[in-house]
């Protein structure tokens, strides 16, 4: 099986890449639409999994945090972090769980470091929102533009 297919060789889904590949506030409609759409359509029978897929944060936080960081990435992990995406996107504490984890994981240093600032800038802007504090319409852009 090469990286990027399924033991059957059929391609993975390009979604399963975005927690890698796209910053925080490169995700529009369309992206975050998605990446929903993904993570409502896997099958689950054990009970953690099943409230992440119903969009339970915590539990999505509970399947990543204390894990080891694998020395390469694989269709598990991308998995248990794309679920964590889909929180991410909405959650405070999932974004600040997926910018840390990021800043762990085995990709190119610059990358990991882009993308984990990204997440942890989206983690304040939406801490922010929940605070009540005044803030701006659209989630806050890093410079150099997002992917």
């Amino acid at each position: 099986m090469k990286e990027g297919e399924f033991p059957d060789g059929e391609a993975l889904p390009p979604v399963l890449f975005y927690w890698r590949t796209k910053t925080a506030e490169s995700f529009d409609e369309r992206a975050r639409s998605e990446v929903a759409s993904f993570v409502a359509g896997i099958s689950a029978t054990m009970p953690e999994w099943r409230a992440v897929i119903r969009g339970d944060a915590a539990a999505a936080i509970g399947i990543v945090i204390g894990r080891r960081i694998p020395e390469r990435i694989g269709l598990r992990v991308d998995l248990s972090m794309t679920v964590l995406l889909a929180c991410a996107l909405f959650d405070p504490a999932a974004a600040m769980v997926l910018s840390h984890t990021l800043a762990r994981m085995p990709i190119e240093t610059r990358e990991r470091t882009r993308l984990s600032a990204s997440w942890s800038m989206h983690e304040i802007w939406l801490g922010s929102r929940r605070a009540g504090a005044r803030v701006p319409k659209t989630p806050p852009r890093l410079t150099g533009g997002g992917s």
